[in-house]
């Protein structure tokens, strides 16, 4: 301490002579004023364009807009949902080579600044005075980041002092390498791509990590500009540009001579851009609209969700080009049916197969010339009845896998670009005939067996609304026959519409409504009434579709679901589907179905299916409603369910000939039989609770050791015949003709009532359905 005093004396001596002496003062005002000025106009500046800078918590809570990607069954891309391609990538991931291309061209000293390099401005302003050329950003990427993240573009002073100021904060509140992170995973390289992760997918076809150093100078190269250095664009220009960053990184010391004069021979080799697949639009859009709903429009477009979706591309892509072709074949018949049906030929002189080769056109006019003027009149009045209009055909369809639920494909139209209307979850139409599986099951699980006998013969049910009892509802079959006594199970193949009626009645049409609900039908009301048996009802293709996976499933209906898991961008499972099962039937009432709906497929009103080589154990049904308004056919294996639907969205006829077979069925086939060609052939098991026994044809009793006609009939447990027959089949009384009367209308809380179908009065009563 003693010999430090004597040094700090002597320095306060020596400044007490400098502050004595004028001109030493002088001078000290001379650096200090400039000195003082400058700092008041820093602090200044700073105060002026403080406001307008990003805070501090806006700096710390950078959140980017992902790309929310779908993924198929196979965990494959499928459908993308973005506002900005971009595939965030953390700096561990992100190759060095990919770093040193960036770095090389655009910030060389980026380890070493504070987020600004005042000695590349001089550098910058030299350059441009030189060369003549317009001055250059000279920024940071810190900078660049700065103005990706929070700025404009704009050139203007205010605008740089403000990016410098940014980058200040920027480089105060990340490290490093969160900025280059951020860099790398926000820069715009043209295509709709942000990012080098999702610009190397968009050029190359591989992710950033299988990049060569070439292919990464490419990417880097574009960062000056973009879009005119595109490769699938201007490939000489991206050539050059390329080869002026492989340099660069030469310069800079990342690669070697040798290296450097072998990858500017290089030449660029772009991934081949695989076609637009337009399949499965309807599909997407009803994901779209669940994430929407349930987690809101930011989520879908900006927060990088993956969606691990249940569509099976391969059987979806051939179910959309099938429906297409399909619902073409039955609108060219249409057309054929209108231009007879309204005389176009003749009204504009011009061949038949001319006005169908340029319908869409002779309609318009048609419309304009004729229509306008004749729908103005009352209905009963008009020119053109609505049933000999022209109604444009569109068709839907459903595939659910039956263990899961999983729905594989969704077909909703013909064209998603031109409607995107799904028929296959928002329309309700009336099922027709593919609702009586549903009136069976109810008689099947409460005793009833496939060899029970119905009489398909003319009934009259009262109106309860008329009070003088002059109306009455007289139902047909779809072929305007009657065969008399019948078993259930060849009502049901045959589509007979008496032995429904009489069969929902006899097991009560309240029973057949809670049933129908437990089926899944459950969007629209539903009347206890006996044209109910007829699919008098609302519901959708989804809800039939669903309801017929009890068939195959043993009596359970498994909720259909399009959506395996969420994961947000951190990896977090945010939603994960589970199973939502639902007890239906005993599982020996679903085999007694089963069993009577595989009949149809052999030798009923499907039974195309069998003669057309599909030969997989399957059932269905199908269905046709009044004036030929829908078309329906809804089909199971025991691997998967499919429902088809065709129809015009007005609704309207399509004409005589339009059924259920003809128009829906068609695409069923093909696309079932392409579905299964490797699938192996899966009978449906026989479970505990199902009786076979052999029953005499004459007397009904089991047939015992002298009867020669028998008949192998099921039943569930319990519910069997017990007696055996002796062999006296002469004593046997035949039963009365009227056999109605044993029908009757136990059961029923209400008569029909008039509806859309044309179930009404008795002269306008023939329900025409398969």
């Amino acid at each position: 301490m003693d010999k430090v005093k004597p040094v700090l004396l002597s320095v306060l001596n020596i400044l007490k002579g400098w502050f004595t002496d004028r001109r030493v003062v002088k001078w000290l005002i001379i650096f200090a004023v400039p000195v003082l000025a400058a700092f008041i106009a820093v602090i200044a500046v700073y105060n002026h364009f403080s406001p307008e800078l990003p805070s501090l918590s806006q700096l710390e809570q950078i959140n980017p807009r992902l790309v929310t990607n779908i993924y198929d069954m196979n965990g494959k891309i499928a459908h993308e949902y973005f506002v900005e391609r971009r595939e965030w990538t953390s700096f561990d991931s992100i190759p060095e080579n990919a770093i040193h291309a960036v770095m090389a061209t655009e910030d060389r000293a980026f380890y070493s600044h504070w987020g600004m390099n005042v000695w590349a401005i001089p550098s910058a302003v030299m350059e441009s005075a030189l060369s003549g050329k317009k001055l250059r950003g000279a920024s940071t990427l810190t900078q660049q980041l700065t103005k990706l993240l929070f700025l404009t573009p704009e050139r203007t002073i205010s605008r740089k002092i403000k990016e410098m100021m940014t980058a200040i904060r920027i480089e105060q509140t990340y490290t490093k390498e969160e900025i280059l992170e951020f860099y790398m995973n926000e820069v715009y390289l043209a295509g709709g791509n942000y990012g080098f992760q999702a610009a190397g997918k968009f050029y190359f076809g591989r992710p950033l990590d299988s990049l060569t150093i070439p292919e990464l100078a490419v990417l880097a190269g574009m960062l000056q500009r973009p879009e005119a250095y595109r490769p699938d664009r201007h490939p000489e220009a991206a050539f050059e540009r390329r080869n002026t960053v492989l340099y660069a990184m030469r310069d800079a010391g990342y690669i070697n001579d040798d290296e450097y004069h072998e990858y500017i021979k290089t030449p660029i080799t772009l991934a081949e851009k695989e076609t637009s697949n337009e399949s499965g639009l309807y599909f997407y859009e009803e994901i779209r609209k669940y994430m929407e709903k349930k987690y809101g429009e930011n989520s879908l477009y900006a927060d990088g969700v993956s969606i691990n979706s249940t569509i099976d591309p391969d059987i979806q892509a051939f179910a959309d080009s099938v429906a297409r072709v399909q619902v073409e074949k039955v609108r060219r018949r249409v057309k054929y049916r209108a231009t007879r049906r309204l005389y176009l030929t003749k009204k504009y002189n011009m061949p038949e197969d001319s006005v169908v080769a340029h319908f869409d056109s002779v309609y318009t006019l048609f419309k304009k010339e004729y229509l306008a003027d004749d729908l103005k009149r009352p209905a009963d009045k008009r020119r053109f009845p609505d049933s000999i209009l022209y109604h444009h055909p569109e068709i839907a369809a459903i595939l659910i896998e039956n263990e899961s639920g999983a729905i594989r494909a969704m077909v909703g139209g013909s064209d998603f670009n031109q409607s995107r209307w799904n028929r296959a979850v928002q329309s309700l139409r009336q099922p027709g005939s593919s609702f009586k599986p549903i009136v069976y099951s109810t008689a099947m699980d409460n005793g009833a067996s496939p060899c029970d006998s119905v009489n398909d013969q003319p009934v009259s049910i009262p109106d309860p609304d008329d009070k003088d009892k002059n109306k009455v509802w007289r139902p047909a079959n779809f072929e305007h026959d009657f065969e008399g006594m019948m078993t259930l199970r060849r009502a049901l193949y045959k589509s007979k519409n008496l032995p429904a009626i009489l069969t929902g009645m006899k097991y009560g049409l309240n029973n057949v409504v809670n049933y129908a609900r437990k089926f899944g039908i459950v969007r629209a009301p539903l009347m206890a009434v006996p044209s109910l048996a007829l699919g008098s009802v609302g519901a959708t293709l989804m809800e039939m579709t669903s309801a017929y996976t009890v068939f195959p499933n043993g009596g359970n209906r498994i909720e259909p679901y399009m959506i395996e898991s969420i994961v947000d961008r951190n990896g977090e499972v945010i939603e994960k589907n589970s199973k939502v099962e639902h007890e239906v039937l005993r599982p020996a009432s679903a085999y007694l179905m089963v069993d009577m709906l595989k009949d149809v497929n052999i030798r009923g009103t499907a039974a195309r299916v069998w003669a057309n080589g599909f030969t997989h154990p399957s059932g269905g049904k199908t269905g046709t409603t009044n004036d030929y308004t829908d078309c329906w056919y809804i089909g199971f294996t025991k691997q998967y369910t499919m429902g088809v639907w065709v129809g015009s969205d007005s609704p309207g006829t399509l004409g005589a000939g339009h059924t259920g077979t003809e128009d829906a069925l068609p695409v069923w086939i093909a696309t079932m039989k392409q579905l299964h060609k490797d699938l192996p052939r899966k009978p449906f098991p026989v479970p505990s609770g199902v009786v076979s026994k052999g029953i005499c044809n004459h007397t009904g009793k089991i047939a015992g050791e002298f009867c020669s006609e028998k008949t192998y009939c099921l039943y569930t447990a319990g519910y069997a015949p017990t007696e055996v027959c002796d062999g006296n089949h002469f004593e046997v009384k035949t039963k009365s003709a009227d056999d109605a009367t044993l029908f009757s209308n136990k059961g029923a809380s209400t008569a029909p009532k008039t509806s859309s179908s044309g179930n009404g009065p008795a002269k306008k009563n023939t329900r025409k359905m398969f």
